[in-house]
């Protein structure tokens, strides 16, 4: 029975011992040398009595940061991740919410890290691989591991200006990595080409599947991206099969013509998770790799990573939209009207909650947060269940699919009407020239606002609008722009834009 991630890591290293497991531009482990890195971490923190404590770990995306997520599992703690290029203010936010134990950083940053972290305990990843490992007292301790311990906490952001700490247990990624590597075969063959932050929950499949599946990952710097032709040019000359990424960065390949004009990659599975995937971008995708299998993703982190999922089995126009789907093993997905009641009537609105082991434990230190939107189950007078209450819109198509429609909160009145701002998006996006769109709401003076980038003039993009979307859902000013900001995650940056035009 595997009750722990790290319980992967034992059958595999055995399976698979001198196989690649993780290459970054720097270096690469097999099986057996990830193990002893992991043992070397774990030791570390066995030796300071820390057990179900929250360590830190200030390092840049690499081999190294993995090797200590798998020596934090190990040592039956749980591990925290944060950028390196993280602003000091949220540094010193996430620090008051988690008060970790300990502090794993490697020599690049140290300097750095003695600043940050002045008061806590801080370990040197390169100097915990020339001390003496004691794998027995390791071996004692994780014993005591259960599937319900905290792995991770995941800062995301709040409303409030705090960042909100996701706590995810070994049970819910365990849950999650068997559901999609059954689901799309990962394999000892599979090579996984990392887009996504490792503190970013995108990430989970590219560190996770390797330990179940004896698969590879090749960690893509994310400076890189800047040049998708470099990108490109590793994914072919490292042999990745197997992306997972966020549907912005798919559309960049896409805005920049990539794929038609270079060598093609032995690519067979593209997921996309994170936000709106534009049909037209995906469109673009499956005319050069026709052969690969295409699925959209959905799932906020509090339900690790996804929780439905739809894999592409038919065509869409450009303005349609994609489905997110059915619930994925394990996890329910329950729609929610105002007043609590189910909704199951095709073309209804609801919210979307979801009940699961997929489902966070709540913010770490934060139970008024957590109490908002993990709720007992309405519809379960009987007994205590937990649904996790995402924000996020949706309804069933035709095909008693799921369809994502907005957030609750992008949810706004216009003349008496109800109007969904990512409505509107996805009808901008569908039009040929527009690369990025992004919808805001003046609430004093009721207008849309829609901000865009691409080769199209305001116009013209008015004229087409009128012809995809209803008078009242038609925006009242469009502002083009060269770029739209981005978040950590490689999301749409709202906030910004309406601190900008709001």
């Amino acid at each position: 029975m595997i009750q722990a991630v790290s319980d992967y890591l034992d059958k595999t290293r055995e399976r698979y011992p001198d196989k690649l497991a993780y290459a970054d531009n720097a270096r690469e482990v097999t099986f057996q040398q990830l193990y002893d890195e992991a043992i070397h971490v774990a030791d570390a923190l066995v030796s300071r009595d820390l057990f179900k404590s929250p360590v830190l770990l200030y390092m840049d995306k690499s081999v190294s940061l993995i090797s200590c997520f798998t020596g934090v599992a190990y040592s039956g703690n749980l591990y925290s991740p944060i950028d390196t290029k993280m602003p000091v203010e949220r540094i010193n936010k996430i620090i008051q919410t988690l008060d970790p134990a300990a502090v794993i950083t490697d020599r690049e940053h140290i300097s750095a890290a003695r600043g940050l972290f002045a008061e806590r305990e801080i370990l040197v990843f390169e100097d915990l691989m020339q001390n003496n490992a004691d794998e027995d007292k390791v071996r004692c301790v994780r014993k005591r591991i259960i599937d319900t311990d905290i792995l991770y906490v995941l800062f995301t952001s709040g409303s409030t200006g705090t960042p909100k700490g996701v706590t995810i247990n070994h049970r819910a990624v365990i849950d999650f990595t068997e559901w999609i590597s059954d689901c799309y075969h990962f394999d000892e063959t599979t090579v996984f080409g990392n887009q996504a932050q490792l503190y970013f929950d995108l990430s989970i499949q590219d560190v996770y599947g390797p330990l179940r599946n004896g698969s590879a990952t090749i960690l893509i710097p994310n400076r890189l991206y800047s040049s998708p032709v470099r990108v490109w040019k590793t994914v072919i000359e490292r042999g990745v099969n197997t992306l997972v990424w966020i549907p912005s960065m798919l559309s960049l390949f896409a805005d920049l013509d990539v794929l038609e004009h270079m060598e093609k990659a032995p690519l067979r599975t593209v997921l996309f998770c994170g936000e709106v995937m534009p049909v037209n971008k995906l469109n673009y995708w499956i005319r050069n790799y026709p052969d690969a299998v295409y699925a959209n993703l959905y799932g906020p982190t509090e339900c690790t990573e996804a929780c439905t999922y739809y894999t592409i089995d038919r065509g869409f126009g450009d303005d349609e939209l994609l489905p997110i789907g059915r619930p994925c093993n394990n996890c329910d997905a329950v729609l929610l009207d105002e007043n609590g009641n189910a909704v199951t009537e095709i073309g209804i609105t609801g919210e979307l909650c979801i009940r699961g082991t997929c489902l966070s434990s709540g913010y770490y230190g934060d139970l008024t947060r957590t109490n908002e939107v993990f709720v007992q189950n309405p519809l379960n007078k009987n007994y205590p269940e937990l649904i996790y209450k995402t924000g996020d819109i949706v309804k069933y198509n035709d095909d008693h699919e799921l369809v994502y429609v907005c957030r609750k909160d992008h949810q706004v009145k216009v003349r008496g009407y109800r109007v969904e701002l990512g409505e509107i998006e996805s009808a901008a996006l569908s039009v040929d020239r527009v690369l990025k769109a992004c919808c805001l709401f003046d609430k004093e003076n009721e207008k849309i606002i829609l901000v865009y980038t691409g080769d199209i003039t305001k116009e013209e993009l008015a004229l087409m609008m009128a012809d995809l979307l209803q008078d009242y859902m038609m925006p009242g000013q469009y502002i083009r722009r060269d770029s739209i900001p981005l978040n950590d995650n490689g999301k749409t940056d709202r906030t910004a834009l309406a601190i900008e035009y709001l």
